[in-house]
């Protein structure tokens, strides 16, 4: 890949700036200030987009290099591909999508992927190179020729998984940790009891305890139905009873109705004997009187009176002879006009209390006549009531014949307590009967879930099963990743440590011959006197060389695109030879490669003219 061509309008302090780039070594010399690393972060926000989020700085890189002067805070860059295919992208930097365009002007934007964070991925799609590796292996920023360890164990594990897996993103570790993670979230372990493996053990554990308790309630329900039918036959009896108690209560209630009507007629009957008898007692009351005769003294007196008379007559007492004759004569008249009186009334209340008597005697007669019609109605009535009550009862018994206890129900005192109580009993059945078949139906419900608690546990314990087989497939493909990473690990790769090493050994000028990464992915470096020791207790130069190395090394194994070498500030720390070995180096290795060397001195100028380098100047002004 090859930048052709940088146009500028507005990005931190460098504005209305166009650069055109040649293949091969170019020099972008300004002074400190200048904009340099302005520049290069341009080239990496290009094609990447610039980043609003702080990310644990002070400032985020959007607000760091918003324009310092009014202008659209955009720009754009060519470039060509090792396939010969040429793109022209603007970016509007308030925007997060750019447009791309080939080489023929159309906008190819929607090519490519678009990230929600990120945006367009046409840069990442087209070289297979992320911003990560880009900046870390393609970019050796001012004061960055050192990497700090995470960034060194980033760029060998890049190297490694390009090595083991074919793909600088594809790494051992993440693969591992993958597993690891699909592992203890697919699977599990039986002290997880939220993970699959631990669930499905339990579940088997329900599902038999479940199947077990079926089993040992399935000869219940045969028992439970049987007791069932047995309420069942007590309420039916019961219920029969009951409305053979209703109905002959009903009769019995109907019988005491005509019994009071009939004790109605017998009241009424009663009540006409007793008006007969009292008017019979009122006619032997009634008495007629014989006429009177006169009265016996005044007969006697009178008689008396006569004789004497006669005698004193006879006895020549003539005058008063006669007068007591005259005497006695008018006492008889008197007697008997009174006697004539009293006869006359006697008469008239003999023939009244005769009348009375006949009037009594014909009441008498009626009363005898209704109490005799009264009788006949009672007993007419009685014997009705009787006929159709015993006919009732004959049809009661004949429905109810197959009742056991119609006798004694017939024979049974009846009363509303009897009748209660009955009632009381059936609710009782019913409600026994009610909770037994809702037990019942709690077992059936069960029993029915029997082949789907069956087919549950099978496939629990196939499910189980295959969490099993599913954890040793993983615990063989880490135990093989493992394996294939310790042996590739002895030495990252022959071929990784054969580039590292050739590199440091031409830029060091031989110094430095063989170069090894450890477990801990740390640089050792192999001394005069054959010892390895740790990169770090080397000189700031030859730290600066080794890791120069590092990462011109990494390109050829991490990138397939002929990717630019940005070198910003790189060679401070490098004395005149070492500058001129790592130049000449460069140019003898990667002449293949555009490479771009951004300075404040003349040094690398010098150093290339020196050696007759060929190379691009582009001077930036303040």
């Amino acid at each position: 890949m090859q930048i052709k061509k940088i146009k500028i309008n507005n990005f931190g302090k460098l504005n209305d700036k166009e650069i055109e780039l040649n293949n091969g070594i170019n020099v972008i010399y300004g002074e400190n200030e200048s904009g340099k690393s302005t520049l290069l972060k341009f080239i990496t926000s290009m094609f990447y987009g610039i980043n609003k989020n702080k990310n644990g700085q002070k400032i985020s890189d959007y607000d760091k290099y918003t324009p310092w002067t009014e202008g659209e805070f955009s720009g754009k860059i060519s470039y060509i591909l090792d396939n010969n295919e040429q793109y022209e992208v603007y970016r509007n930097f308030t925007k997060k999508n750019p447009q791309i365009f080939d080489k023929d002007g159309n906008d190819v934007s929607k090519k490519y992927s678009i990230d929600k964070t990120y945006g367009n991925q046409y840069f990442s799609e087209q070289t297979k190179v992320d911003e990560e590796l880009f900046t870390m292996a393609q970019v050796v920023a001012q004061q960055e020729v050192k990497l700090d360890e995470k960034k060194q164990n980033i760029l060998i594990q890049k190297a490694s998984n390009i090595m083991l897996t074919g793909e600088d993103d594809v790494s051992f570790q993440k693969v591992l940790s993958k597993l690891n993670k699909r592992q203890a979230d697919e699977i599990g372990t039986m002290k997880s009891p939220t993970k699959p493996l631990y669930l499905a053990k339990q579940k088997i554990d329900e599902l038999n305890n479940e199947k077990k308790e079926l089993d040992e309630i399935t000869p219940l329900q045969y028992e439970l139905e049987d007791e069932k039918n047995e309420l069942v036959k007590k309420i039916t009896e019961a219920e029969k009873e009951l409305e053979i108690l209703q109905e002959l209560q009903k009769l019995q209630n109907d019988e005491k109705i005509e019994e009071e009507k009939i004790n109605i007629n017998k009241s009424s009957k009663t009540e006409i004997e007793m008006q007969k008898e009292t008017l019979e007692e009122k006619l032997n009351s009634i008495t007629v009187e014989n006429r009177k005769k006169g009265s016996k003294a005044i007969y006697i007196i009178s008689i008396l009176l006569t004789i004497i008379s006669i005698l004193l007559y006879f006895l020549n007492q003539k005058i008063i002879g006669l007068s007591l004759f005259g005497i006695s004569i008018i006492a008889a008249l008197i007697n008997l006009i009174i006697n004539l009186y009293k006869n006359k009334n006697i008469n008239k209340n003999n023939e009244e209390k005769n009348k009375e008597k006949e009037q009594i005697k014909a009441k008498i007669e009626i009363l005898k006549a209704e109490i005799e019609s009264k009788q006949k109605t009672i007993q007419d009535r009685e014997s009705e009531i009787r006929a159709r009550i015993d006919l009732q009862k004959s049809n009661l018994k004949n429905r109810y014949s197959k009742t056991q206890s119609i006798e004694n129900l017939f024979n049974k005192k009846l009363e509303n307590s009897n009748i209660t109580e009955e009632q009381n009993y059936i609710n009782e059945l019913k409600l026994e009967l009610t909770k037994l078949e809702m037990r019942q139906k709690e077992i059936i419900n069960k029993i029915e879930n029997y082949t789907k608690i069956e087919e549950e546990l099978s496939a629990s314990e196939e499910e189980y099963e295959n969490l099993i087989n599913y954890n040793e497939s993983i615990e063989l493909a880490k135990n093989a990743l493992e394996n294939a990473y310790i042996e590739m690990r002895e030495n990252v790769t022959p071929k990784f440590t054969e580039d590292l090493s050739n590199a440091i050994k031409n830029i060091s000028n031989g110094k430095y011959k063989k170069v090894k990464i450890n477990e801990q992915n740390e640089l050792m470096i192999e001394t005069e006197n054959g010892n390895y020791v740790p990169a770090d207790v080397l000189s700031v130069g030859t730290i600066d060389e080794l890791y120069l190395s590092l990462r011109i090394s990494s390109i050829n194994e991490l990138v397939e695109e002929n990717m630019p070498i940005i070198l910003d500030e790189t060679f401070a720390y490098f004395d005149q030879k070492r500058l001129k070995n790592v130049l000449k180096f460069l140019n003898d290795n990667y002449n293949s490669r555009q490479i771009l060397i951004l300075t404040c001195t003349n040094r690398e100028c010098e150093a290339l003219e020196n050696e007759r380098i060929p190379y691009n100047k582009i001077t930036l002004s303040d």
